[in-house]
């Protein structure tokens, strides 16, 4: 087959074995393009014929398709387009626009320098507008959009890599001539004044601000985003300084309530590296105390910064979910319709705007994920602070590097009377105290003491594991059994570890190796659950655990919830090896499993028979363990077992998990599929929901489809069709939708969610007597439902009541919002306020929803949930015209006009957004309301919802 090679960032290219081919203008040239714009993904015949002639059709036009496809594969080589069930594909060919958009890519983790170079070639690549003659053909608009929309994005980014490499002239220019084409390109203007800045033309500077704040007033009449208002700030102070942000926060983490020995100038020192640098690194060798040093900075940094503290212990991460780690530790929930966002991009953006102390713990078996991602972070977050733990530092240009040493040792040639002093010996003596009140360091053992300490060779870790020995076999028995310079001379660390674990019986052994198969901290109950699934354990698990922690093996602290323990990750590594080396492994992880799948079948149970915050609470607590699990059945292939896990947390309904176990979800289902069969049925209809409800209604039909076709129970089949009923809600299809929820209304669990999934869509077609029946059954159904499903009720009747009874609408949705947010039933509370903020907007209680507004602006950001966004800003856009503010409502509504993920407005919603632009149009202008459009389209959705904020906040100043 030829190499082929298709230029459409410009007019049509053809290349085939490096010679151009000319494809005349045409059909041929618009069959071509259509393929091109699908991405060798298969293109059906109608589309095809649709695009090649749209309304003058042929008299046979499949016949006079298969005739241009063929005269196409005598330029391009007979098997370069392919046909199967779905229709037509280019096949091996390479395009210059996916070449583009993997530069892009490359880019976004690239150090300044590279980064501009790499961008200057993708940049390189375009000729003209991308698909050529066809950039506004019916087929060609959507993906001629969004490649245009990368390429000025392209251009900002570049620019602000050239700024940060030390050639601000180079980044004038650039953007010069981009702000020719687009004046009111916001972030290029910020860029642009930036580079002047730093380019020595703070004069310069200023002049462009007020130059763009007169042009801004007069032709659209609008003001200035905060962005360029800080901006214009820190150039009149004289230095680009971050801003500091008043927020608070600092997480519960590591026990601290010991004593903290030794440490007093490492600490200081940690908290100015970390207040003065974007990146600083702890390094040191394991159980030197790194974790802990970061921990006792904690509450002195947020003093100092007033940072949010966000901690990410990457010790259990597998490779490849470091950035979905951290985005999950910070509560963002995006999915697909982040359109060309990936989770790094929504990362930088929330971080942009909310700027927290990172901690990232236990780094350096994924440093090579963690190295780029704190890049982009330092690159592109200039208010936000990095700590890392790690054995060794990251090899970033901007990082501080702070090395921490082994506590002091006594000095054997110093008289004795000294060596009691020395740090070693007080964090040794404080460990064997805790244990053994009555012990002291004295003159008749400080030799010992001090002896035992130099063995130990000052690492805190070795010294808490002595000190628990010290208190039951005294100073002498220890020594005695512990060899001479254990740490330096056989093997490190681990090797006081495994001196521990050799004085330990055999089942507290075989209990240790267990526990590491634990992902996170664990209750006694769960060592319990765990252990009656290990073939041939007997006994009592309280009293060998006891003995672990004892040890100084296990940790013990106490929570809000309870006792709980944890292994330290150097005794979990070692006991994972021993159990690796036991040939148990397997064992252990398959113990695991059936535990969990124990465990989350409870809480299923459970969910709709006890309080729903307790039930969501224990479902959060376990989700760590839960992803554990799911991971190692699909590694073992364990379909079955893994189906049984997810199936469980999906019926869980309201309840969000975590990227990380909402992704594995969805793969124990891809994988399912693969080889569709009974016993995985429940599976494969899990990751259709899931999928569906992350908002790719089309995949999400394909795998329901296939989980009703293999199911032959009742439960898989529900789950099946649940996930075929949200796929068509997400697709706009409510007739199939509203078919799917009345079969599942004759479920007796299931009545009240599918009748308020019918109100919802009965209301959204203007069927209201209808949709109060089915709202009325919802609400009645409550006492066999969770919680959560009655403040679903309450939503979905809040609706349509809302369309007769303000009043009443407005408290149910109240009461659903309030009930949401004390179950854990984040969309529900979500979907629940922004109905509300309409019906205040539309009822004039228009102070009422400003202080909502705020809230939940601020919340979505959090979140990532650009969806709900997008329909927040399109009501701004009705209080804000209501209250006469005609610029900033057109800017909200063009902004969610243009978003390729926002969703469309349907029922009532079509003909109110209708009037509202003819309305903003009358009183604007049609020139100057399409100018605004143009504007927000550009603008970063970031930058939107900041401007939105600001919005909203200068109406509640007033």
């Amino acid at each position: 087959m030829p190499e082929l090679l298709f230029g459409v960032l410009g007019a049509l290219e053809v290349l085939v074995d490096g010679q151009p081919r000319n494809i005349p203008p045409g059909r041929r040239r618009a069959a071509l393009t259509c393929l091109l714009v699908h991405a060798g993904q298969p293109v059906s015949a109608d589309a095809l014929i649709e695009a090649v002639w749209r309304d003058d059709l042929p008299q046979v036009p499949p016949k006079a398709l298969r005739t241009i496809l063929s005269r196409l594969r005598t330029v391009l080589g007979r098997d370069a387009i392919g046909r199967g069930p779905a229709g037509y594909r280019l096949t091996g060919a390479a395009v210059d626009a996916a070449e583009f958009e993997e530069l892009v890519q490359r880019a976004k983790t690239a150090e300044p320098q590279l980064a501009g170079e790499v961008l200057g070639r993708a940049l390189a690549l375009w000729r003209g507008p991308a698909y050529g003659e066809y950039a506004d053909a019916p087929f060609a608009t959507a993906a001629a959009h969004r490649l245009e929309q990368m390429r000025r994005d392209a251009v900002e980014t570049r620019a602000a890599a050239l700024i940060r490499a030390g050639e601000p002239g180079a980044a004038a220019v650039v953007l010069e001539e981009m702000l020719a084409e687009q004046p009111f390109r916001e972030h290029a203007v910020e860029l642009l004044v930036t580079a002047l800045y730093h380019g020595g033309r703070q004069a310069a500077a200023l002049e462009r601000l007020r130059s763009y704040r007169a042009l801004l007033g007069a032709e659209l009449g609008l003001d200035p985003s905060p962005d360029l208002v800080a901006l214009e700030g820190r150039i009149l102070g004289h230095a680009l300084e971050p801003v500091r942000w008043d927020t608070s926060g600092v997480p519960a983490w590591l026990d601290t309530s010991t004593a903290f020995v030794g440490r007093e100038d490492e600490l200081a020192d940690l908290v100015t590296a970390v207040a003065g640098n974007r990146v600083t690194v702890v390094t040191g060798p394991g159980g030197v105390g790194k974790s802990r040093l970061a921990a006792e900075a904690l509450a002195g940094l947020h003093d100092r910064l007033g940072l949010t503290v966000a901690v990410i212990e990457l010790a259990p991460v597998v490779p490849g979910r470091v950035t979905t780690t951290v985005a999950d530790v910070l509560g963002l929930r995006p999915g697909t319709d982040s359109g060309t966002h990936s989770v790094l991009d929504d990362l930088v953006e929330y971080l942009s705007a909310v700027p927290h102390l990172l901690v990232l713990d236990n780094c350096e078996h994924v440093n090579g994920e963690v190295v780029p991602l704190v890049s982009v972070i330092a690159q592109r977050c200039r208010d936000v602070r990095v700590l890392v733990t790690s054995r060794r530092r990251l090899g970033l240009a901007s990082e501080l590097v702070l090395p921490l040493g082994p506590l002091r040792v006594p000095d054997p040639d110093t008289a004795v009377g000294s060596q009691g002093s020395a740090a070693s010996v007080r964090l040794f003596g404080d460990r064997v105290r805790r244990l053994r009140p009555t012990f002291a360091v004295t003159a008749d053992n400080i030799v010992e003491v001090a002896e035992l300490c130099r063995r130990c060779d000052g690492l805190p870790l070795a010294l808490e594991l002595a000190a628990s020995r010290t208190a039951t076999s005294g100073v002498s028995g220890v020594l005695a059994r512990l060899p001479t310079d254990v740490v330096k001379k056989s093997g490190g660390l681990s090797a006081v570890v495994a001196w521990s674990y050799q004085l330990l019986q055999p089942g507290q052994q075989a209990l240790l190796d267990h526990l590491s198969v634990f992902a996170g901290d664990f209750s006694a109950d769960a060592v319990v659950g765990l252990m009656a699934h290990v073939p041939g354990w007997s006994g009592d698990v309280d009293p060998v655990l006891a003995e672990l922690i004892e040890s100084s093996l296990v940790i013990h602290h106490e929570t809000s919830s309870g006792s709980r323990y944890r292994l330290l990750e150097m005794v979990r590594a070692f006991a994972a090896r021993r159990l690796e080396e036991s040939g148990r492994r397997s064992e252990a992880g398959s113990a695991h499993g059936a535990w969990v799948r124990d465990v989350v079948a409870q809480i299923r149970h459970d969910w709709s028979r006890v309080d729903g915050a307790v039930v969501a609470a224990r479902l959060t607590a376990c989700s760590t363990e839960v992803e554990s699990a799911l991971r190692r059945a699909l590694d073992a292939g364990e379909l079955v077992l893994a189906s049984e896990i997810a199936h469980a947390v999906a019926r869980c309904l309201h309840w969000t998990p975590s990227l990380e176990l909402r992704d594995l979800m969805i793969e124990v289902g891809e994988r399912g599929a693969a080889d569709p069969t009974p016993d995985v049925a429940a599976g494969i209809a899990t990751a259709a929901f899931s999928i569906g409800e992350r908002g790719d209604p089309a995949r999400a039909r394909a795998l329901g489809t296939t989980a009703l076709a293999v199911s032959q129970d009742a439960d898989s089949a529900a789950t099946a069709q649940l996930a075929l009923a949200v796929a068509a809600m997400y697709a706009g299809d409510l007739a199939d939708s509203g078919r799917w929820f009345r079969s599942l209304a004759a479920i007796p669990a299931l009545t009240g969610e599918a009748n308020a999934s019918l109100a919802l869509i009965a209301c959204y077609s203007d069927e209201l007597v209808a949709a109060r029946e089915h709202a009325e059954i919802a609400l009645a159904a409550g006492p066999s439902g969770s919680d959560a499903s009655c403040a679903f009720a309450r939503y979905a009747a809040g609706e349509v009541e809302a369309r007769t009874d303000p009043s009443r609408g407005a408290a149910l949705l109240g009461e659903a919002s309030a009930e949401a947010d004390r179950v854990d039933a984040e969309q529900v509370g979500r979907v629940s306020r922004i109905a509300l903020f309409a019906l205040l907007v539309r009822g004039g209680r228009h102070d009422d929803a400003i202080v909502l507004g705020v809230d939940l602006f601020a919340h979505l950001r959090r979140l990532g949930a650009w969806t709900q966004v997008w329909t927040l800003l399109r009501i701004l856009a009705e209080l804000l015209t209501e209250r006469g503010r005609w610029a900033d409502a057109a800017f909200c509504l063009g902004a969610a006009q243009g978003a390729v993920a926002a969703p469309s407005p349907i029922g009532q919603d079509v003909e109110r957004y209708l009037v509202l632009e003819a309305t903003l149009s009358e009183r604007l202008g049609a020139h100057v309301l399409e100018q605004i459009r143009i504007m927000a389209t550009a603008t970063p959705r970031a930058r939107v919802l900041t401007r939105a904020e600001r919005a909203l906040s200068e109406l509640q100043g007033r």
